[in-house]
């Protein structure tokens, strides 16, 4: 009988944690597809990553809830490649500070990072700017990122050079170029740190060393961890430095020489680029006397100047209508956040009468053994009974205890993507009735791979010039995990996941294909529920 309605019990507890998943079920599974895409083309398209950015329907909390870090990151790096400084400014804003509500380290460091360089360089804020420069390395060492910490010694280079110090600011970096070197997985860094020597040794009117820097640079050309835009726009910053060094010397030839140079990589400027272009032919040609051209390009300028301060017009528009969408999302993720605490509340009370009502049970067991000893037969047997019932209401006060844990430990979790899979896993395991656990000594993800060897195999045979890593990479992909998770199995970058699946998706030829990378895998690995995630 008691078996029977620990049975019972159980199902009970099985409906309703049921039912909190259900409520935890958010309708944002379709709407990560398109974070997911547009991290794939920001590097190549940003206007696409940008449409499928708007395709995300709102209000953004409730479908893409979790992700909302993610998005405005996503939606920074965009203006930042369209040249909308303003939008920049105030996408990176709004990252930061859902990436501090979703605990997104790596997001929260990049975030502070892309103000501190807004505010220095273009709002010629140094005190603010060097704040989020401080928070920006805060959050790289709470996420542990040896690429983010970098860029952050990068920019203290940065601040001397903008201040004029250009030995200083080479001390800094020729000191870490090894180090900087020797991050094969994200050459940017050594890129930059490369830029900034060139262009201080050309401050410093050392020429040769000036050029020895800048060819080693130009050694990064064909990397595939470096995305053609970000290399093509400090080249042309370069050029524009030698053709502004050239024009003080009044060695026309060689001005005229570096500004085709840059006239040819027109489409990686940036406005800052654009505007000093302008500048230099107009110098160029006033210096040179050929009045006609010099005017052509004093009215671009001219011309220029009036296109941002459109472009900045807009910008401002679009920022108070995004401040308003914002404010409200944070107001509805607040609130339930205050819903999802109410029903872990609520489970861990109805646990806690589980518990009592066993309790209570077996006593009352206890004493119908005790009253029922007026043979010595029926009491043996009875009492028999009475140690196999006691082990068992023993081992489910410790199960129910265990549950009471991990429902309290739930509770303390603020980001909500992780409370869901948190209350998920739980589910699971009582569906389970802890008897189906993997040994401490097994690893998880290697039974993946050897319960999937179908998946590598049919890769390896559908597309032979992948190698073994971007496999891998394919694999953790379709079974859902996120770049940043990919990243850190690896030991490697968000920044080189990103650049690799970019280099998956030209292989297999996705873009004749017009479809996604995720989307492809899914469609050639249909899996039933029979088999394994």
């Amino acid at each position: 009988m008691l078996k029977k309605r620990l049975k019972s019990n159980t199902i009970y507890i099985l409906f309703f944690f049921y039912l909190t998943n259900i409520i935890a079920q958010v309708e944002n599974k379709d709407y990560l597809k398109y974070i997911d895409s547009a991290q794939i083309y920001i590097g190549t398209n940003p206007k696409l990553s940008s449409q499928f950015l708007d395709s995300i329907k709102q209000p953004l909390n409730k479908n893409i809830k979790g992700n909302l870090a993610e998005y405005y990151k996503l939606r920074g790096i965009i203006s930042d490649e369209l040249n909308n400084q303003t939008l920049i400014y105030h996408n990176f804003r709004f990252a930061l500070k859902f990436a501090k509500i979703e605990k997104n380290y790596e997001v929260a460091g990049m975030s502070s990072l892309e103000l501190f360089y807004n505010l220095y360089r273009i709002k010629k804020d140094t005190v603010k700017a060097k704040a989020y420069l401080e928070e920006a390395k805060k959050y790289y060492q709470l996420d542990n990122n040896k690429y983010g910490l970098a860029e952050v010694t990068q920019m203290l280079a940065y601040i001397e050079f903008n201040k004029g110090n250009y030995l200083k600011s080479n001390d800094i970096l020729l000191k870490e170029l090894d180090y900087y070197k020797s991050l094969k997985e994200d050459k940017y860094y050594q890129l930059y740190a490369l830029f900034m020597l060139t262009s201080n040794y050309i401050n410093l009117n050392k020429i040769p060393e000036a050029y020895s820097s800048f060819n080693q640079l130009k050694t990064l050309k064909n990397d595939t961890t470096i995305i053609k835009s970000f290399y093509n726009g400090h080249i042309v910053t370069l050029y524009q430095d030698f053709a502004q060094f050239y024009l003080h010397k009044k060695n026309l030839d060689s001005v005229a020489t570096y500004l085709s140079k840059a006239e040819s990589l027109r489409l990686d400027m940036n406005d800052s680029d654009i505007r000093n272009y302008f500048k230099l032919k107009y110098d160029y040609y006033n210096t040179s006397n050929q009045v006609i051209n010099r005017d052509i390009y004093q009215d671009s300028l001219r011309l220029f100047k009036d296109y941002q301060l459109k472009k900045e017009l807009d910008a401002s528009i679009k920022i108070n209508d995004e401040f308003i969408k914002t404010q409200t999302e944070l107001e509805s993720q607040t609130e339930s956040k205050k819903k999802k605490n109410y029903i872990i509340g609520l489970l861990a009370l109805i646990l806690v009468g589980l518990v009592g009502f066993v309790i209570v049970k077996f006593k009352k067991i206890k004493e119908k053994i005790l009253a029922h000893n007026k043979s010595d037969e029926e009491l043996s047997l009875l009492t028999n009974n009475h140690e196999k019932l006691k082990l068992k209401v023993s081992g489910l006060n410790e199960y129910i205890t265990e549950l009471k844990k991990e429902i309290k430990l739930i509770s303390t979790i603020n980001n909500e993507e992780t409370q869901k899979e948190k209350i998920k896993e739980l589910y699971k395991n009582i569906h389970l009735n802890s008897s189906t656990f993997l040994s401490k000594e097994e690893n998880y993800l290697e039974l993946l791979n050897e319960t999937n060897v179908q998946f590598f195999s049919k890769m390896k045979q559908l597309h032979p010039n992948l190698n073994e890593s971007e496999i891998v990479i394919c694999y953790y992909i379709y079974v859902g995990f996120k770049n940043k998770e990919i990243a850190g199995f690896l030991n490697t970058s968000t920044r080189a996941i990103e650049s690799k699946r970019y280099r998956i998706s030209k292989k297999i030829d996705l873009k004749n294909k017009q479809i996604v990378l995720l989307d492809y895998l899914n469609k050639t690995f249909k899996t039933s529920q029979n088999q394994p995630i």
